[in-house]
């Protein structure tokens, strides 16, 4: 049986299985499918996100997330793996924040090689899509301007990055989703020599709407370190798929 306190932090957590269209940002067109879940468990919960393109390709990804007292889950382990279309592993991220091993999994011309570090994470380290859990924490709470966060990323090796995050003035109508939408833009924050490197550092956007208890509606990023663009988009109509474009 799990506690009242395992529910109250699930609650914090609860991302119900939810599709979203995977799109060529830059055409608008179709070009895969994503499922992205929250399991509740005894301490917390599994983030679970699948990913299938249309050329064969795919990956999965899984953060293991534990309550805390405030409200706000911890991310503890991370992996996700991307694959070609013959099931080959191109590029792989695995963590576990507790002990700080971090690998890198990278193939390059039919040769894999890894990357090995230990790290020591601040306790609001994020990897992956669970970057969007303290983005709605935030948001319900009612916060005019977020707090800035820590990352995991293979870039290419493993990397922590501090990064800052900054919403629009208001909602407005995110065209993909087909409704108004809030975004928040993700940016490492490099401190005093941004000026100088922000314009050649890749933005990270996510959209939440506010008529829905901010959900997470879409995302713009790319699909691993120096991949492809891409971007998801929840309940998007495929048969407009190639006629919509991001006015963002």
């Amino acid at each position: 049986m799990i506690s009242g306190g395992a529910r109250r932090a699930f609650a914090a957590i609860s991302f119900p299985p939810t599709t979203f269209a995977i799109l060529n940002p830059d055409t608008g067109a179709v070009i895969g499918q994503s499922k992205y879940s929250v399991e509740g468990t005894v301490d917390g919960g599994i983030l679970h996100g699948e990913s299938s393109f249309y050329d064969g390709q795919s990956d999965v990804e899984t953060g293991t997330l534990v309550g805390v007292g405030d409200g706000m889950p911890k991310l503890v382990e991370f992996d996700h793996t991307f694959y070609d279309a013959n099931r080959t592993i191109v590029e792989r991220s695995h963590v576990d924040l507790r002990s700080g091993a971090s690998v890198c999994t990278h193939t390059n011309g039919g040769t894999t090689s890894d990357t090995e570090d230990v790290l020591k994470f601040p306790d609001d380290t994020w990897a992956g899509a669970s970057v969007v859990i303290p983005m709605q924490h935030y948001l319900r709470a009612g916060e005019k301007e977020l707090p800035g966060l820590h990352v995991f990323n293979c870039a290419p090796g493993p990397k922590i990055f501090a990064i800052s995050l900054a919403t629009d003035p208001g909602p407005a109508v995110f065209t993909a989703y087909g409704k108004e939408a809030l975004r928040v833009e993700v940016r490492p924050d490099f401190g005093w020599i941004n000026i100088i490197i922000a314009p050649f550092v890749p933005k990270l956007h996510a959209w939440f709407d506010p008529s829905k208890e901010w959900a997470f509606v879409g995302d713009e990023a790319a699909r691993y370190y120096q991949g492809n663009k891409i971007m998801l988009v929840k309940t998007h109509p495929v048969a407009l798929a190639p006629q919509l474009r991001s006015t963002r």
